[in-house]
């Protein structure tokens, strides 16, 4: 089985001709579902451009492990092809300057705090990043003008919890926890910005994304990956029944292109879709899975999570009626893959 293969691999690039030669900016795109966005975007043809506090964008072009080559989104020099901006959403000058310098014509906005433990400890810093943030970027695209599509990134948490699953797009946006209520805003200020100024703006509410490049260990996936290589036992937080969607990085990316490719073909202003896979598993079902993988993987259950929501996962239908978007990467494959470069990379970070 090819390590890295999945939707957005298998695409004909020369299907993707929208973007070629395209002016696109990816604000938060040093992150993980951002730069894997950039780089493909980049093997598309596109000139992408990224914005982020970060210091600069990851290098996850890996060596050998078992025998096979295993590389990461930086693969076949996509990274080099991106130009990378330092500087934050939050600061119209620096996001005015980017748009007219680059002449952007297509935005993805996943710049946010994007760590719930970090947003409960401090809730107003979540706010200023994911609120501020997302109105001064879309402030500048509808005084810039010259943008033709935008599609901002929020979250199933910004459902909040409801008596009814899966959560259909019409359910209330009522986030009453920190990082929930942060995604709830961005996504009302970006529904506001499309229907009062007549933006095409679409909206993207994704579940649990995983996969190859994602470092940030407070999620169960990599701390899981991580603990197996450190030889470490897994402390979960919760009390193993909490449901969520678990969605491959790579379908996750199609669905992004997706939705940008047809914002104006389709009439999809103000519009947000559900990504989800329409199979929502339990944290004890993650970790059987992750074990068939990882044999050596230990856990124990803690049930020491708060404010976090017990049941959560999406409806995602709308997005195969209109983008005609699913999820084509299986959770077992998606773990085999994800494993091969967890291996290797925290293999080439002790080597270090």
């Amino acid at each position: 089985m090819a390590l890295w293969r999945g939707a957005v691999e298998d695409m004909a690039v020369k299907g993707r001709r929208f973007w070629k030669g395209r002016n696109v900016l990816v604000s938060g795109g040093a992150g993980f579902i951002g730069y894997a966005l950039a780089t493909q975007l980049a093997k598309l043809g596109a000139k992408v451009v990224v914005l982020d506090i970060k210091p600069s964008l990851p290098d996850f072009t890996l060596g050998k492990f078992d025998g096979r080559t295993v590389r990461g989104k930086a693969s076949n020099g996509a990274g080099k092809k991106i130009k990378f901006v330092r500087g934050s959403v939050t600061s119209k000058q620096t996001v005015e300057a980017v748009l007219r310098k680059h002449k952007i014509k297509t935005v993805f906005h996943l710049a946010a705090e994007a760590i719930v433990a970090r947003a409960n400890r401090d809730p107003a810093r979540a706010l200023y990043n994911n609120a501020q943030g997302t109105w001064t970027l879309l402030e500048a695209i509808r005084q810039y003008g010259n943008v033709s599509e935008t599609v901002v990134a929020s979250s199933d948490k910004a459902y909040g919890s409801h008596e009814h699953l899966p959560y259909t797009e019409k359910a209330a946006l009522r986030g009453l926890n920190p990082y929930d209520c942060s995604k709830s805003c961005t996504d009302l200020i970006a529904q506001m910005y499309a229907h009062a100024f007549a933006l095409p703006i679409a909206i993207l509410r994704c579940g649990n994304v995983y996969g190859p490049g994602d470092t940030n260990w407070s999620r169960l996936i990599p701390d899981a990956f991580r603990c197996v290589a450190k030889g470490n036992i897994l402390d979960i937080r919760s009390d193993g029944t909490f449901k969520r969607d678990y969605v491959y990085i790579d379908d996750i990316v199609d669905a992004y292109l997706l939705i940008a490719e047809k914002v104006i073909s389709k009439k999809l202003r103000g519009e947000a879709f559900n990504i989800g896979n329409n199979r929502p598993l339990r944290v004890v079902d993650v970790l059987k899975e992750m074990s068939r993988v990882v044999p050596a993987l230990q856990y124990k259950i803690l049930n020491t999570a708060k404010n976090e929501i017990k049941h959560q996962y999406l409806d995602s239908s709308k997005a195969r009626r209109k983008l005609l978007w699913r999820a084509r990467t299986s959770f077992r494959e998606g773990l085999q893959n994800t494993s091969a470069w967890y291996a290797a990379y925290l293999a080439r970070r002790r080597r270090v």
